[in-house]
């Protein structure tokens, strides 16, 4: 009687796998759907590893835009303002087109 597991003589491809998982390798780009004040205004595509969603409220700061508040709801982003939307959506309009 073979006592043999027939899959003990499978390969299975190992490129690292769970092991990038395991140490956080960033396998796949994560796209979000930006909205201001429920109005979509474009998509922020995580790119690499060193990017985050944050990168958008930095920008918004960076232009002199200060009064919003930001959250994530799966994979929209929302930002929310009582100031000049319109202002703050052409920013964004502008930060998606350039990067």
């Amino acid at each position: 009687m073979n006592t043999d597991n027939p899959i003990d003589h499978y390969l299975f491809p190992l490129s690292g796998g769970m092991q990038d998982l395991q140490n956080g390798v960033k396998l796949n780009e994560d796209t979000y759907e930006v909205y201001v004040n429920d109005n979509f205004v474009g998509h922020k595509t995580l790119k690499n590893a060193g990017e985050k969603l944050s990168d958008v409220d930095d920008f918004l700061r960076i232009q002199g835009i200060h009064h919003f508040s930001s959250s994530l709801e799966g994979d929209h982003y929302i930002i929310k303002t009582n100031e000049d939307s319109e202002n703050l959506s052409d920013a964004l309009s502008v930060y998606f087109n350039n990067r």
